[in-house]
């Protein structure tokens, strides 16, 4: 065991190789609070020679007199008063860990640590939080911006709980639960002045001859693979000019006539005044957005994080039948 020895104002780190159980404590601590053995096994309800005799064991052990006995009460020594207090500092942190313990076990406290998929995630995720915190005042929910490729690395890393991802690698597949949470589709981002804003809806092969300004292929290589093959299922190959590593940046280039956007719909939530947004013709330009968690790593925590994920795809499919 190694024990912190306070003296004055420095502090000494001495360590004992001896079995010390919390109960040495707790029957220490007893005695010196009220200055009795008596009182302190009537207190803790054993026998007082079992106070004594454990009180006795730890002053062996470590060497040194904690008390002063008197005929009518026990009185600390000053070895046994700077003892005391380090020992009444292990009770309250033990207990503290105790209560720390059950009530994450019933998802009453601990911490979730939730990783942010750009924009996609932005759509939904602060109400959900809200409401999760509402429900679960006791849990701290930390968030961490990642692109999608990030975020599987964080979580097999354990520095987030909960992933938001385009798509999961087949050697991840075995350490991680995951499942479906929704599809996006695509759209198109135009620079204000451009033709085909007057159009509702757009067809894919009207970009053939444009440059594509595409998230880079590091960031979501799913996004970035879909909108290839989709292009090449139109009957083209994709020019591809700037690959930026946000999304913001790809508004910003379309808005100074650098090329055309194809991106996830909820892209559109991002600021920019002179970009405009329309729908592709082709329903099934589509991107799958996908919850995963560590396997076998199950929490009341996470649980009641995972129904409320749920319960909103419940909902979204209900508004988008």
């Amino acid at each position: 065991m190694i024990l912190p020895i306070r003296k004055g104002d420095s502090t000494t780190t001495v360590v004992f190789c001896f079995t010390m159980e919390l109960r040495h404590l707790r029957y220490f601590c007893a005695v010196a609070e009220h200055r009795s053995f008596t009182t302190a096994a009537r207190q803790l309800n054993v026998s007082q020679s079992g106070v004594s005799g454990q009180v006795r064991d730890l002053e062996k052990e470590i060497g040194v007199s904690l008390f002063r006995r008197h005929q009518r009460e026990v009185t600390l020594t000053p070895e046994g008063a700077i003892f005391f207090h380090e020992a009444r500092e292990i009770l309250i942190r033990a207990d503290r860990a105790v209560e720390l313990a059950v009530r994450s076990s019933k998802g009453m406290s601990g911490t979730l640590t939730v990783g942010l998929c750009g924009p996609a995630t932005a759509v939904f995720l602060p109400k959900l939080i809200q409401k999760f915190r509402k429900q679960l005042p006791g849990v701290t929910v930390a968030l961490r911006e990642l692109n999608t490729s990030e975020q599987i690395e964080a979580l097999l890393n354990g520095h987030i709980d909960i992933a938001f991802t385009r798509g999961i690698s087949v050697e991840s597949k075995s350490l991680l639960n995951h499942e479906f949470f929704m599809s996006e589709p695509l759209v198109v981002a135009l620079p204000k002045g451009h033709p085909l804003v007057r159009e509702q809806a757009v067809a894919l092969n009207q970009f053939a001859k444009e440059r594509l300004i595409l998230y880079f292929r590091e960031g979501s290589p799913e996004v970035f693979d879909s909108i290839v093959a989709m292009c090449k299922k139109a009957k083209f190959s994709p020019r591809i000019g700037d690959t930026p590593r946000s999304w913001q940046s790809i508004l910003t280039m379309v808005e100074a006539g650098e090329g055309v956007g194809i991106v996830p719909s909820s892209v559109q939530y991002l600021r920019s005044d002179d970009v405009v947004f329309r729908p592709l013709k082709d329903k099934r330009c589509k991107v799958d957005a996908i919850i995963a968690w560590r396997r076998h790593e199950s929490s009341k925590i996470m649980d009641s994080f995972l129904d409320l994920l749920r319960a909103r795809r419940e909902e979204a499919k209900r508004a988008n039948p």
